[in-house]
């Protein structure tokens, strides 16, 4: 039976999400001097576009009850896709340590682990409290990071000297100093909720191992 327009709906907003990330990361990092700060607000934008559309899918799937498997496997997929395109284009950029990304990429294996075990089981493992806290705060600190880059490419843009608060420069507070603190608290609650989750359903791992 072919499927309605907000039947479909919901997948195709998922599709768009992933098609974004090919957008994203270019213009995160790439681009000339005098191109820097437009591609960095435009990074920015299309972060806060693919973050709305992950609230509208769901959204859309759960009022018009129009779920499907391929919304249930991708959805979360695209969502992944698009924290780790962030986190190691961060990286890249040296505004990020790699430990931090390596924990949070390693937590996010860790539960889809259990989650495919679970299922498979008959189980459904949903979000936790934690779990909810870890995305909240990771995509709160990828959203003020991005916004940081974009404020630090138009004071390079403008030849605006960054000036000092309490003997630290502006640009190394954009840089250093807040997005390290933001990442930190998002790898603690990543660390908290994936051992969580570990615990909870450590009966997977006694009964297979």
């Amino acid at each position: 039976m072919k499927k309605t327009f907000i039947e479909r709906l919901p997948n195709r907003i998922t599709v768009f999400r992933m098609i974004l990330i090919i957008f994203f990361i270019p213009l995160l990092l790439e681009g000339k001097n005098d191109e820097r700060m437009l591609f960095s607000y435009l990074a920015f934008a299309i972060f806060v576009i693919a973050s709305i559309s992950d609230f509208l899918d769901g959204y859309i799937a759960r009022k018009y009850k129009v779920e499907s498997n391929f919304g249930r496997v991708m959805d979360p997929l695209a969502d992944k896709i698009l924290v780790f395109a962030a986190l190691i284009c961060f990286v890249w950029l040296r505004i990020v340590p790699a430990w931090m990304v390596i924990i949070i990429v390693s937590r996010e294996f860790l539960i889809s682990g259990i989650r495919i075990i679970a299922a498979k089981r008959g189980d459904i493992i949903g979000a936790s409290n934690w779990g909810k806290a870890k995305t909240i705060t990771e995509i709160t600190a990828i959203l003020v990071i991005l916004l940081l880059i974009a404020a630090h490419n138009t004071f390079v843009h403008y030849g605006i000297k960054p000036p000092e608060i309490m003997g630290f420069s502006v640009d190394s507070v954009m840089l250093k100093i807040v997005p390290y603190w933001l990442m930190f608290l998002a790898t603690v609650f990543a660390l908290i909720s994936g051992l969580e989750y570990f615990f909870k359903n450590k009966k997977i791992f006694e009964e297979e191992i």
